[in-house]
């Protein structure tokens, strides 16, 4: 990323009480970005937005929920942003399937009140919407997906998430493409990272069965998924929202940000590397669920091709950040940890 560009930039990010809104609030700070956020709450306890004290970085932040129009209107007249990043969002496929109406009005509902907004809003000049990699109809094949393939999702987080991509589609094409306002859809893999305590995601599972001595319990060891620190997409993102600013036509669209083929590992193996460096044995026990997808991969050659963005870790070094980071955490060194992190990432590791 160029620090120069973001130096001065009001960026309002939506979720950003989150995993990966925490991780990419520390990085944006760092260079110089001005922060606004908006969140109805935190997102677990502990979380990475009170370990790290992301809240201090921030100019403002409202707790606002995105299903409310009139309210979302009225912090885009107050924030003023240059840059938005929509990450607000029910992000859990198990929580989807217990809650399928709340995450169809959050996801897609909350979606386009937050681009509503922000076409009334003509300080924003850029618009990164990140939806997910499940966003693409599973056939469970070997091929990894590219941007172009179909959209489907046979759960309602991915069916949601699915519809939220085609909200953003239709709202570019209907207004910020006149507008000249760039806005780009963004698919990422298995995100993993230091920081992380949500529900039902396989290493916050391991670090909390870890903590408390307790087996962990997983739905499917031998279903492959596209494992990547959060690093990776987040950095793919504010690639992107730099290219967005400059060139909304050309950038504008949907881009897939995943790990290389290698890093697509069974989540046995996963379990199996973090309990060889744990300090103490972790058990695990199985419980599976056939609604959950066992095969997925994502292609990346667009981002590679027009951004110049790769993967930088594998899978064990991302492995090997959340093992020192939750180490980290327990010591009181959980900012000083990302910040180094993203120092490391940054130096290519």
């Amino acid at each position: 990323m160029n620090g120069d560009f973001w130096n001065g930039k009001k960026v309002l990010l939506t979720g950003h009480t989150g995993f990966k809104g925490g991780w990419m609030s520390v990085w944006l700070h760092a260079m110089g970005a001005r922060l606004f956020g908006v969140s109805i709450d935190r997102v677990s306890d502990p979380d990475f937005f009170m370990a790290c004290d992301v809240q201090s970085l921030f100019e403002r932040e409202w707790r606002s929920d995105i299903r409310d129009l009139q309210e979302m209107r009225s912090i885009m007249t107050d924030a003023q942003p240059d840059i938005l990043i929509h990450m607000a969002a029910q992000p859990i496929v198990l929580y989807g399937l217990v809650n399928p109406a709340e995450t169809f009005a959050v996801n897609v509902v909350g979606t386009a009140n937050v681009l509503q907004a922000a076409k009334e809003t003509p300080s924003i000049r850029a618009i990164i919407n990140v939806t997910t990699d499940k966003v693409y109809r599973n056939l469970e094949w070997i091929w990894p997906y590219r941007e172009g393939d179909v959209l489907g999702g046979k759960d309602p987080y991915s069916s949601s998430k699915s519809c939220a991509d085609l909200c953003a589609q239709s709202f570019y094409l209907s207004y910020f493409k006149a507008q000249e306002v760039g806005l780009a859809s963004v698919r990422a893999g298995n995100v993993i990272g230091g920081g992380d305590w949500a529900a039902d995601r396989l290493v916050p599972d391991f670090f909390r069965a870890l903590d408390a001595g307790q087996a962990l319990r997983i739905r499917n060891p031998s279903s492959i998924r596209p494992w990547q620190h959060v690093l990776e997409p987040v950095s793919g993102y504010l690639n992107l929202a730099e290219q967005l600013y400059q060139a909304p036509s050309k950038y504008s669209g949907e881009w897939n940000f995943g790990p290389r083929d290698e890093d697509c590992r069974p989540v046995g193996s996963m379990i199996d590397y973090l309990a060889d460096r744990a300090p103490v044995e972790v058990v695990y026990e199985t419980a599976a669920n056939d609604r959950e997808a066992k095969l997925l991969k994502l292609d990346s050659s667009k981002a590679k091709a027009e951004l110049g963005w790769s993967g930088r870790l594998s899978v064990e070094r991302a492995l090997d950040f959340c093992l020192d980071w939750h180490n980290g955490w327990h010591n009181g060194r959980a900012l000083a940890l990302t910040k180094s992190q993203i120092e490391a990432y940054n130096a290519k590791c």
